[in-house]
């Protein structure tokens, strides 16, 4: 299950959109140095899943199958980052009635 939300950075108060975790049929990763998203259909896992290392965990081949970043490598504990600053260090951001809304996604 996923989720997705307005964030804010604690560093420079930049308010940002932020998608964690996949859904049914797709995987979510993020680059661990710019924090680019990237989705990969569950399909695209299925047909090139079986091409990789079986000594790798399930997630680790879904990394290889997603590649690297221009910046760095998609991971599954990468975190979403500031477009402003690149600091993966946010919190979700209250609307003007106080309320942070959240979307939840499978």
């Amino acid at each position: 299950m996923g989720r997705q939300f307005k964030a804010r950075c604690n560093q420079c108060q930049t308010e940002f959109d932020v998608r964690e975790g996949g859904g049914l049929n797709f995987s979510l990763l993020h680059c661990d140095t710019c924090g680019e998203e990237k989705v990969i259909r569950q399909e695209e896992i299925q047909k090139k899943i079986n091409d990789q290392n079986p000594a790798l965990s399930y997630k680790e081949k879904v990394e290889a199958i997603a590649g690297a970043c221009e910046n760095g490598h998609y991971r599954f504990v990468a975190k979403a980052r500031c477009p402003n600053c690149h600091s993966d260090d946010y919190s979700p951001a209250a609307d003007a009635n106080g309320q942070v809304r959240m979307a939840f996604y499978d």
